[in-house]
């Protein structure tokens, strides 16, 4: 028996709140219908060819899974022949593509891009789910102004991480040398634990994000440093194989995943976006409700990207950080033709215009 080819890829720590259930699951196995959805035909001329549907997912937290669920639960799945969708949670997303357990996954950027160096498989970029990141640095208690955190301690989690670098240039966007003013400490776990240790006082600054800011504010801290980035930082993956015999669901899935967003993004369909994911078994605390908009900033509206400069910077950033090299052809890994077939057919542009 031949045996099929595996990859040991570094783990990343589930986000537990906000989430849909237990870790390393399937969920929701078959496509839901929402009562008062609209289950109009549409008159776009696509429809897959395979008609269910199994993608690979890191994370279950409801803003990550949210255009694809909606999708789903509005019916667009299922008027371009997605009849049953089926969701794996496990943090062996890319494998699983390359084993051919799963058809689709939804990937960190950086991870797509190392496992198909290592592989040397035609491991595939179909569109683009957040392309911003929000800099954030958060700080403890008793730190008002950036003149405090000399001689202080920062951390990003992993000393060698991406959050790390970024943190090293919020602290020169704040006027201090990352070197010389203060100390860099490694935090295992994932923005929870850094939050934790800021309120704690193990720490003076960290790498946090926008749904920590209530319950740091209350803990006396509060946020020195707050900018959206842009960073095409999650996609879509197939692989080259699978996209050769399934165009047409490939098509398919782009195009209901894009008009699920467009939906999405409309503030009329705010309070029923949350109550379709809270129908859908994910617990969304009010808190995070207030963050509708701080989400959405993240989230790529049409799939796309700003431009290929901006991926070009992206692959630098990470380059950094010793995981990906700096020399990298990322094109290489990139198929945006259904992407921007979905763009054209839904009256958006095309983005990026070009890579």
């Amino acid at each position: 028996m031949k045996r099929k080819p595996q990859l040991h890829l570094p783990r990343r720590e589930f986000l537990k709140r906000g989430g849909a259930g237990v870790i390393g699951t399937i969920i929701a196995a078959s496509t839901f219908d929402i009562a008062g959805a609209v289950q109009r035909p549409t008159a776009e001329n696509v429809m897959a060819n395979l008609h269910t549907l199994k993608m690979g997912d890191f994370n279950p937290n409801y803003a990550t899974q949210w255009a694809y669920r909606l999708a789903q639960a509005l019916g667009y799945m299922k008027e371009v022949g997605i009849n049953d969708f089926e969701v794996v949670l496990s943090d062996q997303y890319i494998p699983g593509l390359i084993g051919g357990s799963l058809d689709l996954s939804h990937s960190d950027t950086d991870v797509l891009f190392g496992s198909a160096l290592k592989s040397k498989l035609p491991i595939k970029m179909i569109s683009v789910y957040r392309d911003k990141e929000w800099w954030i640095m958060g700080v403890r208690k008793g730190i008002e102004k950036p003149a405090d955190l000399k001689g202080g301690k920062i951390t990003g989690g992993s000393l060698n991480g991406r959050n790390t670098l970024i943190m090293r240039e919020v602290v020169k966007k704040l006027g201090l040398d990352p070197d010389k003013d203060v100390s860099f400490v490694p935090t295992h776990g994932g923005s929870d634990k850094r939050m934790a240790a800021l309120i704690n006082g193990q720490v003076d600054g960290a790498s946090v994000f926008p749904r920590h800011k209530e319950p740091l504010e209350k803990a006396g801290g509060k946020f020195i440093f707050e900018k959206l980035h842009d960073a095409p930082q999650e996609c879509y993956v197939a692989m080259g194989d699978w996209l050769a015999k399934n165009e047409d669901t490939a098509y398919a899935y782009v195009h209901a995943d894009l008009k699920a967003r467009q939906w999405l993004f409309d503030p009329a369909n705010k309070e029923k976006a949350y109550d379709i994911m809270v129908k859908l078994g994910y617990k969304i605390p009010p808190a995070f409700k207030k963050l509708y908009k701080v989400e959405l900033d993240q989230i790529s509206p049409d799939g796309g990207f700003e431009s290929a400069a901006v991926m070009d910077q992206f692959v630098k950033d990470v380059a950094a950080t010793g995981k990906l090299p700096a020399n990298l052809d990322w094109r290489k890994y990139v198929d945006f033709k259904y992407l921007w077939a979905a763009q054209e057919s839904l009256g958006l542009p095309k983005r990026p215009a070009s890579l």
